[in-house]
Protein backbone atom coordinates (compact mmCIF):
# COMPACT_ATOMS: atom_id res chain seq x y z
CA UNK A 1 0.00 0.00 0.00
CA UNK A 2 1.32 3.45 -0.88
CA UNK A 3 1.87 6.03 1.84
CA UNK A 4 -1.18 8.14 2.59
CA UNK A 5 -0.88 11.55 1.00
CA UNK A 6 -2.26 14.93 1.95
CA UNK A 7 -3.59 16.23 -1.35
CA UNK A 8 -4.93 19.32 0.42
CA UNK A 9 -1.32 20.36 0.93
CA UNK A 10 0.16 19.16 -2.36
CA UNK A 11 -2.47 20.00 -5.00
CA UNK A 12 -3.49 23.39 -6.32
CA UNK A 13 -7.19 24.38 -6.18
CA UNK A 14 -7.60 23.88 -9.94
CA UNK A 15 -6.39 20.27 -9.63
CA UNK A 16 -8.59 19.64 -6.57
CA UNK A 17 -11.63 20.93 -8.48
CA UNK A 18 -10.78 18.69 -11.45
CA UNK A 19 -10.43 15.57 -9.27
CA UNK A 20 -12.88 16.20 -6.41
CA UNK A 21 -15.25 18.88 -7.83
CA UNK A 22 -14.50 21.16 -4.84
CA UNK A 23 -11.68 23.54 -3.98
CA UNK A 24 -9.62 23.31 -0.79
CA UNK A 25 -12.04 25.42 1.28
CA UNK A 26 -15.05 23.46 0.02
CA UNK A 27 -13.42 20.17 0.94
CA UNK A 28 -12.50 21.48 4.40
CA UNK A 29 -16.10 22.65 4.91
CA UNK A 30 -17.48 19.19 4.00
CA UNK A 31 -15.00 17.52 6.36
CA UNK A 32 -16.06 19.74 9.25
CA UNK A 33 -19.75 19.10 8.56
CA UNK A 34 -19.34 15.31 8.81
CA UNK A 35 -16.25 14.96 11.04
CA UNK A 36 -18.10 13.77 14.16
CA UNK A 37 -20.07 11.16 12.22
CA UNK A 38 -17.08 9.62 10.43
CA UNK A 39 -14.26 9.83 12.97
CA UNK A 40 -13.12 6.38 14.15
CA UNK A 41 -13.76 5.92 17.88
CA UNK A 42 -10.29 4.42 18.46
CA UNK A 43 -6.87 4.42 16.83
CA UNK A 44 -6.85 0.64 16.43
CA UNK A 45 -5.88 -0.70 12.99
CA UNK A 46 -4.52 2.65 11.78
CA UNK A 47 -7.91 4.24 10.98
CA UNK A 48 -8.41 6.51 8.00
CA UNK A 49 -8.79 10.18 8.92
CA UNK A 50 -12.06 12.04 8.29
CA UNK A 51 -10.23 14.12 5.66
CA UNK A 52 -9.16 11.03 3.70
CA UNK A 53 -12.63 9.46 4.04
CA UNK A 54 -14.22 12.62 2.62
CA UNK A 55 -11.68 12.87 -0.18
CA UNK A 56 -12.25 9.22 -1.13
CA UNK A 57 -16.02 9.79 -1.21
CA UNK A 58 -15.71 13.00 -3.22
CA UNK A 59 -13.38 11.29 -5.70
CA UNK A 60 -15.88 8.47 -6.15
CA UNK A 61 -18.75 10.92 -6.66
CA UNK A 62 -16.67 12.87 -9.18
CA UNK A 63 -15.48 9.88 -11.22
CA UNK A 64 -17.59 6.81 -10.41
CA UNK A 65 -14.36 4.95 -9.69
CA UNK A 66 -13.11 3.80 -6.30
CA UNK A 67 -10.02 1.66 -6.19
CA UNK A 68 -7.52 3.08 -8.66
CA UNK A 69 -8.22 6.78 -8.13
CA UNK A 70 -8.06 6.56 -4.35
CA UNK A 71 -4.91 4.45 -4.43
CA UNK A 72 -3.25 6.91 -6.81
CA UNK A 73 -4.32 10.13 -5.08
CA UNK A 74 -4.58 9.20 -1.43
CA UNK A 75 -2.46 6.10 -0.96
CA UNK A 76 -5.42 4.07 0.30
CA UNK A 77 -6.97 0.93 -1.07
CA UNK A 78 -8.84 -2.11 0.10
CA UNK A 79 -8.17 -5.72 -0.75
CA UNK A 80 -9.09 -6.36 -4.35
CA UNK A 81 -12.13 -8.49 -3.63
CA UNK A 82 -14.23 -6.92 -6.37
CA UNK A 83 -12.75 -8.22 -9.57
CA UNK A 84 -14.06 -10.19 -12.48
CA UNK A 85 -12.43 -13.64 -12.73
CA UNK A 86 -9.86 -13.89 -15.49
CA UNK A 87 -8.05 -17.19 -15.07
CA UNK A 88 -9.60 -20.30 -16.59
CA UNK A 89 -9.50 -22.33 -13.37
CA UNK A 90 -11.50 -19.73 -11.46
CA UNK A 91 -13.99 -19.31 -14.33
CA UNK A 92 -14.47 -23.09 -14.52
CA UNK A 93 -15.10 -23.27 -10.74
CA UNK A 94 -17.71 -20.49 -10.91
CA UNK A 95 -19.46 -22.16 -13.84
CA UNK A 96 -19.53 -25.46 -11.92
CA UNK A 97 -21.01 -23.71 -8.87
CA UNK A 98 -23.83 -22.15 -10.92
CA UNK A 99 -24.50 -25.52 -12.56
CA UNK A 100 -24.66 -27.22 -9.15
CA UNK A 101 -27.07 -24.76 -7.54
CA UNK A 102 -29.33 -23.90 -10.46
CA UNK A 103 -28.57 -26.24 -13.35
CA UNK A 104 -27.43 -23.29 -15.46
CA UNK A 105 -24.52 -24.22 -17.73
CA UNK A 106 -21.80 -21.75 -18.73
CA UNK A 107 -22.76 -18.99 -16.27
CA UNK A 108 -19.90 -16.94 -14.84
CA UNK A 109 -21.94 -14.23 -13.12
CA UNK A 110 -25.44 -13.13 -12.23
CA UNK A 111 -26.20 -9.52 -13.00
CA UNK A 112 -28.69 -7.07 -11.58
CA UNK A 113 -29.07 -3.36 -11.26
CA UNK A 114 -30.46 -0.86 -8.86
CA UNK A 115 -30.95 2.87 -8.67
CA UNK A 116 -28.99 4.71 -6.00
CA UNK A 117 -30.88 7.83 -4.94
CA UNK A 118 -28.82 11.04 -5.17
CA UNK A 119 -29.28 14.76 -4.58
CA UNK A 120 -30.16 16.51 -7.83
CA UNK A 121 -26.96 17.67 -9.55
CA UNK A 122 -26.71 21.25 -10.76
CA UNK A 123 -25.46 20.20 -14.21
CA UNK A 124 -27.54 17.98 -16.53
CA UNK A 125 -30.07 17.50 -13.74
CA UNK A 126 -32.72 16.06 -16.06
CA UNK A 127 -30.64 13.04 -17.15
CA UNK A 128 -30.39 11.86 -13.53
CA UNK A 129 -34.19 11.55 -13.18
CA UNK A 130 -35.25 7.91 -13.45
CA UNK A 131 -38.60 6.51 -14.58
CA UNK A 132 -39.98 6.90 -11.05
CA UNK A 133 -39.17 10.64 -11.19
CA UNK A 134 -36.34 10.29 -8.62
CA UNK A 135 -32.78 11.54 -9.08
CA UNK A 136 -30.48 8.51 -9.16
CA UNK A 137 -27.44 6.75 -10.51
CA UNK A 138 -28.23 3.49 -12.28
CA UNK A 139 -25.84 0.90 -10.86
CA UNK A 140 -25.02 -2.57 -12.17
CA UNK A 141 -23.70 -5.37 -9.94
CA UNK A 142 -22.40 -8.79 -11.01
CA UNK A 143 -21.91 -11.59 -8.48
CA UNK A 144 -20.75 -15.19 -8.59
CA UNK A 145 -22.53 -18.32 -7.34
CA UNK A 146 -21.26 -17.79 -3.78
CA UNK A 147 -22.64 -14.22 -3.69
CA UNK A 148 -19.26 -12.52 -4.00
CA UNK A 149 -19.45 -9.27 -5.93
CA UNK A 150 -17.17 -9.54 -8.96
CA UNK A 151 -18.04 -6.32 -10.80
CA UNK A 152 -19.72 -2.99 -10.06
CA UNK A 153 -20.51 -0.18 -12.48
CA UNK A 154 -21.89 2.92 -10.74
CA UNK A 155 -21.58 5.75 -13.20
CA UNK A 156 -24.72 5.94 -15.31
CA UNK A 157 -27.37 8.64 -14.77
CA UNK A 158 -30.78 7.46 -13.60
CA UNK A 159 -32.43 7.99 -16.99
CA UNK A 160 -30.08 5.43 -18.60
CA UNK A 161 -31.94 2.23 -19.45
CA UNK A 162 -30.64 -1.01 -17.91
CA UNK A 163 -30.01 -2.51 -21.36
CA UNK A 164 -27.52 0.27 -22.13
CA UNK A 165 -25.49 -0.41 -19.01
Amino acid sequence: MAARQNVLETMQDCELIKRYRLNREGIKLVVELVRDAITSPTNRNNPISPEIKCLATLRYLATGKMQLCNADDLGISQPSFIRFPLDNQQIHRIKANFMAIAGMPGVVGAIDGTHIKIIAPSKDEDVFVNRKKVHSINTQIVFDATFNIIDVVAKWPGSTHDSCI
